[in-house]
């Protein structure tokens, strides 16, 4: 009889913990699950500093957004007149180049929001992984690069972001065929993991250098040839930011088939 209620009782404390483990990794992951702090005073506790500190991380990234939204949109202000302004001077090479200032410096602040951004206010949902890397190889070669599918294999569905799915993805490819000249996109799934590998025939990140590359707004001309145009050093770190929203990571290295940049994007399942 003691051992039973013993039983009873354990399976009741553990099971709030279980509980609160599963919504902590979910949201690790991107995702919100409900939870109702139960179980023994420590756990309800513990529960309850789970949700304060799920809720203030929520705020701060929804106050961040807002305040850089504005701060895009109060630079825009002042871009858009100076576009109009030049677009009324004399076309000559010097107008030009300080038009082509005024486009560089929009492009900067859409990807500095799109870096701060991230979508992290995007919901989750089931999405196609195959259609979703079959839409960006599309998007690519519209856009007249040279990119193809590679080997997929994932299942049916998956629960994620899509758009800041392909935001990461539409980056690497860019990535890719502006250091190189071919790129494939390929797609691995294990029981735990989902990854969309982007590679190029280009002449790579030295293995010293690849986690400097993913810091935000770290250009290595040294390893990578910008003749092709080069970006404002955001584009690894928006995918590395929305890998670990998803609670994966982005690991580069050496393309085995291209021998270029292995950039594979690890989404946690």
């Amino acid at each position: 009889l003691m051992t039973l209620i013993a039983y009873l009782f354990l399976r009741n404390q553990l099971s709030p913990i279980t509980r609160l483990a599963a919504a902590a990794e979910a949201f690790g992951k991107g995702q919100l699950v409900q939870y109702q702090p139960r179980g023994a005073t420590e756990v309800r506790a513990a529960g309850r500093a789970f949700l304060d500190m799920r809720n203030r991380i929520e705020r701060q990234i929804e106050s961040r957004t807002l305040l850089l939204s504005g701060v895009s949109h109060d630079l825009r202000t002042p871009l858009t007149r100076l576009k109009l302004g030049l677009s009324f001077l004399p076309e000559d090479e010097e107008t030009r180049a300080l038009q082509q200032d005024v486009q560089d410096m929009e492009r900067l602040v859409a990807e500095f929001l799109a870096f701060v951004r991230g979508d992290v206010l995007e919901e989750p949902e089931l999405v196609d992984p195959v259609a979703l890397a079959h839409r960006a190889v599309e998007n690519a070669v519209r856009s007249g690069q040279a990119v193809a599918l590679g080997s997929v294999a994932a299942p049916a569905e998956v629960r994620l972001r899509p758009q800041a799915v392909m935001r990461a993805l539409d980056n690497l490819i860019s990535n890719a065929v502006r250091y190189g000249k071919h790129a494939t996109v390929s797609l691995q799934a294990t029981a735990t993991t989902l990854s969309f590998i982007v590679e190029d025939d280009g002449p790579g990140i030295p293995e010293a250098r690849r986690d400097e590359a993913m810091e935000p707004f770290k250009r290595l001309d040294a390893a990578r040839n910008p003749n092709k145009g080069g970006g404002v050093g955001l584009g690894l770190s928006i995918a590395a930011d929305i890998a670990r929203s998803h609670g994966g990571a982005l690991r580069l290295g050496e393309s085995a088939t291209l021998g270029g940049l292995r950039a594979e994007l690890q989404l946690a399942l």
